[in-house]
């Protein structure tokens, strides 16, 4: 699960968290150019990775040949890139990143940071071995998973009132509804072998 990056800070304000980056020594908001990429990469790198698709078949476009092409890259980015991220986050920034969900600091998060680090294994390996079978096993993993965790961010917005930046901001939106899209992705390049081998 990807979560706001640990160069943020926030301040509870009542129900609501005001962030703001540190960078340098430097407060800077997170309604600025730089609070927004690093506040909401997971959208970020979903982006990069649908346009990498698209610049990849963009001489014969084609829906499987771009779903096949956007999965290795969510493969890369979001799964891979973002799993190591997420490893990072969790395992250096524990009590950042659980002040950011809103949830007290726990050793757990060391076993939510191995789980991260496990989905980015399997996205860089997937994007570099390009098999189909473990592409799909991989998928599997991180849609069963992040679709999860979606569904405790709804439970803990709903239950909780749990409106925390990385509870209610983006990762809500991004953990639900990422894995709905790579499991459409892979049903429209089921038949496509451009990319992956057999």
């Amino acid at each position: 699960m990807l979560v706001g990056s640990p160069i943020f800070a926030g301040q509870a304000v009542g129900r609501k968290s005001l962030c703001s980056a540190h960078l340098y020594g430097e407060l800077v908001p997170m309604n600025s150019a730089l609070g927004l990429l690093l506040g909401h990469l997971d959208v970020w790198m979903l982006l990069l990775a649908l346009i990498c698709g698209l610049v990849q078949v963009r001489a014969a476009w084609d829906p499987g040949r771009w779903s096949e092409a956007t999965l290795l890259w969510i493969a890369f980015w979001v799964m891979g890139i973002g799993g190591v991220y997420g490893f990072i986050c969790h395992l250096f920034f524990a009590p950042f990143v659980a002040e950011q969900i809103g949830w007290p600091n726990s050793p757990f998060q060391f076993e939510v940071a191995y789980a991260n680090l496990t989905i980015g294994i399997l996205g860089l390996s997937s994007f570099w071995l390009r098999r189909r079978d473990y592409l799909l096993a991989a998928m599997v993993a991180y849609c069963s998973w992040f679709f999860a965790d979606g569904v405790g961010h709804v439970v803990s917005l709903v239950v909780d009132a749990n409106n925390a930046p990385s509870n209610a901001g983006s990762v809500l939106y991004t953990d639900l509804l990422v894995p709905v899209f790579v499991v459409v992705l892979l049903w429209l390049s089921r038949k496509q072998r451009t990319r992956l081998k057999g």
